[in-house]
C-alpha cells in the first residue's frame, strides 16, 4: 500500500510501530546531509522520537509534550513583550478572538511608526502555539527593527481547513485598520513564516491582494517564507524532492502526508485550493503580491515545490529570492543554535526583512 493511501488511526496517529533507539539516520541521506546536521543527530536528536516519529504518536500526546526542537538560540532582549486579543470582525464571526503576540524593539522609533512584520508559526497546521518561535521572534524584532506580532491560529483537527487562513487574515486587516495604537507604519507591513506558517504567508499576500476588504489600505511591504508548504497535492511523482528526499529526517514524506490529513481531511479538490496550496493561485494573481524572500532546505521533501514558487513569482515579475541551504533538512531553523547552516538561514531571513523595511 502507497503511504498516500494510509488511514490514520482514531488517536490521530499514523499505523506504524515506533523505531528501535537510538535512531538511525536513512542511509541514502547521510551523503546528501550537512555533516554537522549528522554529526548533531547522532549526539542528540537521534534518541528523541518525539521530535523523529511526532507522527506515530497519538496527537493528544505529542501536544501536551509541546514539541519543541533542540538547538534554537536563546531569546534576545526586547524593549516589550505583551500579548493581545484580536477581535473577529471580518471573518467567521462565530468564532473567538485571535490571541497573539507582540514583541517591540529597544531603540528609537521611526517618526511614523515601527515597520511590523506579521509572523505565522510553523507546526503543519497541527502543532505549535504562540509559544514555539518566541526566540526566532525576539531575534527578528531587535535585528530588523520591527514589531513583531505572532498569531496563534486555530489548529486541526478541531479546526480544520481553512480556520487558521481566516485567523490569520483577520490579524493581518486588523493590524493594518489599528496600525497608530499599535505603533507600527502600516506602508511597512510584511507577512512571515515558516513551513505551515510560511504557507499562510504566502496565502496572505494573495488574498489581501485581491479582497475588497484592503481597499483604502496600503500594500503589503514584503513577504518571507522559511521552508514553505505551497503544494498540498504534491506527490512522488510530481515534485522532484517528495522522492528525492522522502526518507529525511525530521520530515519524511509520511509525516508531512500526516500532518496534510489532519489538516485536509476531506482531501479531494481542498488539496489544490488555492488556499491551501497558494502554487495555485491563478497566474494573475501572482503579478499583485509583494517582493518575496524564500528560504528552503536542499535535503526538504518541501524544496522543489518552495523553487516552484519561486519561479511562478519571477514570472510574474516580482521581485523574488530563493536561497537553498545545502545539506539542511526542513528544520535548520529552530537549530541556529547549532548548525553553522542554521543560523545562516535566521541572519538572512532577518537580513532580508530589515533591507525591505529600511532600504
Amino acid at each position: 500500500m502507497s503511504i498516500f493511501d494510509t488511514v490514520l488511526n482514531e488517536d490521530y496517529s499514523w499505523p506504524e510501530p515506533l523505531s528501535e533507539l537510538p535512531m538511525k539516520l536513512n542511509p541514502e541521506m547521510i551523503p546528501k546531509l550537512d555533516p554537522e546536521y549528522v554529526k548533531f543527530f547522532n549526539e542528540v536528536i537521534c534518541n528523541r522520537p518525539d521530535i523523529l516519529e511526532t507522527h506515530k504518536f497519538p496527537l493528544k500526546v505529542t501536544k501536551a509534550g509541546g514539541n519543541v526542537i533542540p538547538g534554537q538560540a536563546e531569546p534576545m532582549k526586547v524593549a516589550e513583550i505583551y500579548d493581545i486579543e484580536i477581535p473577529r470582525k471580518y471573518t467567521d464571526k462565530e468564532a473567538a478572538t485571535v490571541p497573539a503576540r507582540v514583541f517591540v524593539p529597544e531603540g528609537e522609533m521611526p517618526e511614523s511608526g515601527w515597520p511590523c512584520t506579521l509572523w505565522f508559526h510553523g507546526g503543519g497546521w497541527v502543532l505549535g502555539n504562540i509559544n514555539t518561535e518566541n526566540s526566532y521572534c525576539s531575534h527578528l524584532a531587535q535585528l530588523a527593527q520591527c514589531i513583531v506580532i505572532t498569531v496563534d491560529y486555530r489548529l486541526a483537527p478541531e479546526f480544520v481547513f481553512p480556520a487558521c487562513v481566516y485567523d490569520c487574515f483577520e490579524s493581518l486587516l486588523y493590524v493594518m485598520h489599528e496600525a497608530k495604537s499599535l505603533k507600527v507604519d502600516n506602508t511597512k507591513v510584511a507577512c512571515a513564516g515558516s513551513s505551515a506558517g510560511g504557507n499562510l504567508t504566502a496565502i496572505m499576500s494573495h488574498k489581501y491582494a485581491s479582497s475588497p476588504l484592503s481597499k483604502g489600505l496600503p500594500p503589503l511591504k514584503f513577504q518571507m517564507m522559511v521552508v514553505p508548504v505551497t503544494d498540498n497535492s504534491a506527490t512522488l511523482e510530481t515534485q522532484p524532492s517528495w522522492k528525492e528526499n522522502q526518507n529525511t529526517p525530521q520530515l519524511p514524506a509520511a509525516k508531512m502526508l500526516w500532518y496534510r490529513k489532519i489538516y485536509l481531511p476531506l482531501g479531494g479538490e481542498t488539496l489544490t485550493d488555492p488556499e491551501s496550496s497558494p502554487l495555485f493561485y491563478p497566474d494573475e494573481s501572482f503579478k499583485h503580491v509583494p517582493p518575496a524572500f524564500i528560504a528552503a532546505g536542499e535535503c526538504d521533501v518541501l524544496r522543489s515545490e518552495a523553487e516552484a514558487y519561486n519561479q511562478k513569482l519571477l514570472d510574474a515579475g516580482i521581485d523574488s529570492k530563493i536561497v537553498i541551504y545545502k545539506g539542511m533538512p526542513h528544520t535548520a531553523m529552530v537549530m541556529n543554535a547549532r548548525l553553522e547552516k542554521g543560523a545562516d538561514l535566521v541572519r538572512d531571513t532577518i537580513n532580508s526583512l530589515k533591507n525591505a523595511f529600511y532600504n
